[in-house]
């Protein structure tokens, strides 16, 4: 089993990167780590990491899951941006299992994903991302991690851990 995690090139979340990671891999699933270019990426907190593959050169068949990571980054990099968007709705049109966390579960529902599913976004400052879900047909759920048929999402990074463990869970 392998998930590509998609991060944005500069200020992802570190906590939800690594923590979802960890467990994903403490659970036998292969990670691999997409996002505009395949160089580095980094983190809200100037962590470098490395990319595999630029999301333009996913070849979806290679993966069973997606996860959108969250942060400062994501909310520039991945909103509306059409490329992304292709990309979650690729694996979707593949069923395969489609996550996102924090922020990144607007990106689901631009995407046109969440219509007429129960979903969850990070919603602490002035709930405009909880706007975008309903305004897409998704119905808001205040809890850490939501899931619904093949779509996990997840609120931020205290979440960070268990949504990696229930992708990995679907996976199996």
């Amino acid at each position: 089993m392998k998930t590509l995690l998609v991060v944005a090139q500069l200020g992802f979340q570190p906590l939800e990167y690594s923590d979802t990671r960890e467990a994903l891999e403490k659970e036998g699933i292969e990670v691999e780590v997409a996002s505009f270019a395949a160089t580095e990426a980094i983190s809200a907190n100037g962590d470098v990491i490395d990319i595999d593959v630029a999301i333009n050169n996913v070849d979806v068949d290679k993966y069973d899951a997606v996860a959108l990571i969250g942060g400062g980054g994501a909310v520039k990099e991945f909103s509306g941006n059409p490329d992304v968007i292709k990309l979650v709705q690729d694996f979707d049109n593949a069923e395969k299992v489609v996550a996102a966390i924090c922020f990144s579960p607007v990106v689901l529902a631009q995407a046109r994903l969440l219509k007429d599913r129960k979903a969850t976004v990070w919603n602490e400052a002035d709930g405009w991302e909880e706007e975008v879900l309903s305004s897409e047909g998704a119905t808001y759920v205040k809890e850490a991690v939501v899931v619904d048929t093949r779509f996990v999402t997840a609120n931020g990074p205290a979440a960070a851990k268990e949504f990696g463990k229930t992708i990995a869970e679907m996976l199996k």
